[in-house]
């Protein structure tokens, strides 16, 4: 018995044995199994996974940073899958991410991770260029295509660099030797601000130059509050077009919405989409519940939408998000699929795994005609919709060139915690066609923006496709409604006189007058007071008087001056008229002392700032103000003193008109008066334009007085270089806004306007002695430059359709 028990005993534990040596599950995680040194081509991230911990690096061939160390449960809580491939591939899906990043094999870490750099905010400048450097050097994708030589950047900047040089400094040369790429995915952020390169776009640099004269009046403001604050406005004019019972946003109610839709009165949509990225009302919420929010949104919109019989889609100032949102709302109007995009980055370091990505169909898409507006800040997420709607033959582009940045921001940390970003990736249409930095060219091109269309509550672009599908966005006026107005809007403001003209392709299309006194009749030839508008006539003399005078606008003008201008010290500036011109001087208005000359009798020998004195010659006054020496010279005479520096902030400055004016009289050894009357007045005819004296004061430029019809002639020939004079006019002191350029005057009895478009080639004048001074008159004035914009719009129109009649 005790045998068979021994037996049976031995027998038991063999078995266990063998049942134990025939266990092949493995047990380990998934990312125990993943265990091993893994890159991701081409973006210069490496992983180190263990059997407990998953460490990751950045690197380039200067150097290495961790980012970041975690234990496997940590990491496993992010992610949704890991998966691992029997080609060395691994594929790593985080939790709410749409799309999983994947990386291939090593069989060691790079080199410097070995060694990796510590952040600190201590770390050394050289140091931290270097690797910012390098950074670009192995991993951006477009030096060629952008036209920048990375290599002498480095030779340019890297002697600048020192250990002893500030935060700020340091900054201010990173962002410096990135600007030439213009790539709006190139950016740096520290602790205390931000930067990103871009094209030069006319909407940023109306806002800069308005943040710039915030900044010299001393108002507290930043770039990004008052971008939101235009995009608050220009939601506004959106939704001016769509009929109140229609309208919708998301989120509801916000005044600055992801989306807004709706439909005109004439039964076109409109669906406005301002970025790709938050449709999730949830502020925590992830990539693929917004995701799912954005579908529900566009349910919910095309539900809205679909009996339109058009479709206007504004993307002009979509900031971009998610690629698979701008593929998820693109699938709304593809009734068929197709190939979106193909990727892949590309570098000096290498490839990266290719991608591609379908556009989805669906029966119920919407196939009517779709418009789609875009401008030169459709960026990143909202060019690859561009690119994904380009595939639909029912999809019109209108507006400008999109931003031409495509790649994903791929983001880095400097060795002092800063951060960067920029562009690694080759983004492809079905064709193989790249539209990196060239952007997608619109089929009909329109101006997208400008301040003055956002004040008088229009798009060009909304007004462009609504006037092709024949459905105009305002009821048309007869010429009898709109004198009506015109004399409605004198009694209610009290304004006198009033003269119009306006101009359409080169010519006068209408020109009157108005008056509310029948003993003085007012007609187009009727004289008024300028006030600024005689700045335009000014700019334009100096420009073709300078030709005659051998005196290059770009040229150094000191030596024409008698007396030293002196700038404030540490600061250097080669004086030119062009900057004069531009208003780009550095040299500034001093509120200080204009004001005093405003209220001369209430000057306090007390004051800080001494007042100017308005019998000085403009000779006298400029050499007052802008010597070191002089009675009213100040540092507060120039931009310098609220940060501004010369050559990149426009501010308007009346000094610097009287010195270019000044400089003008120098060289040609001729009065202003003298030099318009050759240059302008005559070769325009015209004849009802003077200075009406040729007074010594400082301010002699307002006392220039012409007539509706005669600046009708001044109009035409800025915005048709062939017109009446051998060379182009050219438009100084005018404001600059997109393709419109325009003018306010408003004196003691007295306000104007004058306003070209140079894209529609249209323009108006429009003369007044409305008080400024006067609530009711302001209100009425700014009511009839409406009506007066709306009337030459409206005309202009009418004109060119009787040309295409005629033509036919």
């Amino acid at each position: 018995m005790r045998l068979i028990s021994g037996y049976t005993s031995i027998l038991t534990a063999a078995l266990l044995l063998l049942s134990g040596c025939q266990d092949n599950q493995d047990h380990r995680s998934d990312l125990q199994r993943s265990a091993g040194f893994w890159q991701k081509p081409a973006y210069g991230e490496a992983l180190n996974i263990t059997m407990n911990r998953v460490v990751r690096y950045q690197y380039n061939r200067y150097g290495c940073i961790q980012v970041s160390e975690q234990q496997h449960s940590g990491m496993t809580a992010q992610l949704d899958s890991v998966a691992l491939s029997n080609t060395r591939r691994l594929r790593v899906a985080p939790k709410g991410q749409v799309y999983p990043s994947y990386y291939t094999q090593l069989d060691t870490l790079p080199d410097h991770c070995n060694n990796p750099i510590a952040i600190s905010d201590s770390a050394a400048p050289d140091v931290i260029f270097d690797y910012f450097w390098h950074t670009f050097n192995d991993y951006y994708a477009f030096f060629s295509l952008r036209d920048v030589d990375w290599q002498a950047q480095y030779d340019l900047y890297r002697p600048m660099v020192h250990n002893s040089m500030s935060d700020e400094a340091l900054f201010s040369l990173l962002s410096d030797m990135v600007a030439p790429l213009q790539d709006m995915h190139v950016t740096l952020s520290s602790h205390q601000q931000d930067y990103f390169s871009s094209k030069p776009t006319p909407i940023l640099q109306a806002i800069q130059n308005e943040l710039d004269f915030r900044i010299y009046q001393g108002q507290d403001s930043d770039l990004q509050s008052l971008y939101q604050h235009y995009q608050k406005q220009m939601q506004r004019v959106s939704s001016h077009y769509i009929a109140p019972d229609s309208l919708n946003t998301l989120p509801q109610g916000s005044d600055n919405a992801t989306a807004i839709w709706g439909v005109t009165a004439s039964n076109v949509g409109i669906l406005v989409i301002n970025n790709m990225n938050f449709f999730d009302s949830d502020k925590a919420a992830d990539e693929t519940q917004h995701l799912e929010a954005a579908h529900k949104m566009m349910a919910d919109a095309m539900a809205d939408l679909k009996d339109s019989e058009a479709m206007i889609i504004d993307i002009r100032h979509n900031t971009g998000g998610d690629d698979a949102i701008s593929l998820a709302v693109a699938s709304y109007f593809a009734d068929r699929e197709l190939l979106a995009f193909n990727k892949q980055a590309i570098n000096q370091v290498g490839r990266g795994i290719p991608l591609r990505q379908k556009l989805s169909a669906r029966q119920t898409a919407y196939t009517k005609p779709v418009y789609l507006l875009t401008s030169q800040l459709t960026v990143s997420a909202a060019e690859v919709f561009t690119m994904a709607m380009d595939q639909l033959d029912h999809v019109t582009k209108v507006g400008e060139e999109t931003a031409g940045a495509l790649s994903d921001a791929l983001r880095f940390s400097l060795p002092n915690g800063w951060q960067f970003s920029l562009s690694n990736e080759v983004y492809r249409n079905a064709q193989g066609n790249s539209f990196e930095h060239i952007g997608f060219i619109p089929d009909h091109h329109v101006p997208a923006f400008s301040l003055h269309d956002i004040e008088m509550k229009r798009f060009s672009t909304y007004d462009f496709v609504l006037n092709k599908l024949n459905k105009p966005p305002k009821p048309n006026m007869t010429i009898d409604e709109f004198e009506h107005q015109v004399r409605e809007l004198q009694t209610h403001g009290n304004i006198t006189k009033v003269a119009v003209s306006i101009i359409s392709q080169g010519q006068t299309v209408y020109s009157h007058g108005f008056t509310t006194e029948a003993q003085h009749p007012v007609n187009a030839d009727t004289p008024f007071y300028l006030a600024s508008l005689d700045e335009t006539l000014i700019g334009a003399t100096i420009a073709a008087a300078s030709s005659e005078s051998h005196l290059a606008l770009d040229q150094p003008i000191e030596h024409l001056l008698p007396f030293p201008l002196a700038y404030p010290s540490g600061q250097s500036n080669a004086l030119t008229l062009i900057q004069l011109l531009t208003h780009t001087s550095g040299i500034v208005d001093n509120r200080a002392i204009f004001d005093c000359i405003l209220t001369l009798s209430q000057i306090n020998t007390r004051q800080a700032v001494t007042c100017a004195d308005t019998k000085l010659s403009r000779g006298d006054f400029l050499a007052a103000y802008l010597s070191a020496e002089g009675e009213l010279y100040h540092t507060g005479n120039f931009s310098s003193q609220y940060g501004l520096e010369p050559g990149t902030s426009a501010i308007y400055s009346q000094v610097g008109v009287e010195l270019a004016t000044f400089v003008i009289e120098q060289a040609s050894q001729s009065s202003i008066s003298e030099l318009a009357q050759r240059h302008l007045f005559e070769p325009l005819n015209m004849h009802n334009t003077r200075f009406q004296t040729l007074s010594t004061k400082a301010q002699a430029k307002s006392e220039l007085i012409s007539t509706a019809n005669d600046l009708s002639y001044f109009l035409a020939a800025s915005m048709q270089p062939t017109y009446a004079l051998p060379t182009p006019l050219s438009r100084y002191f005018w404001l600059t806004d997109n393709k419109q350029s325009y003018q306010r005057g408003s004196g003691a009895a007295s306000r104007t306007h004058l306003y070209a478009d140079v894209y529609s080639q249209t323009g108006f004048v429009l003369l007044t002695d409305a008080n400024p001074d006067s609530e009711a008159s302001n209100e009425a004035y700014k009511q009839l430059e409406q009506l007066v914009f709306n009337m030459a719009e409206q005309l202009n129109r009418e004109f060119q359709q009787r040309i295409s009649l005629r033509g036919k």
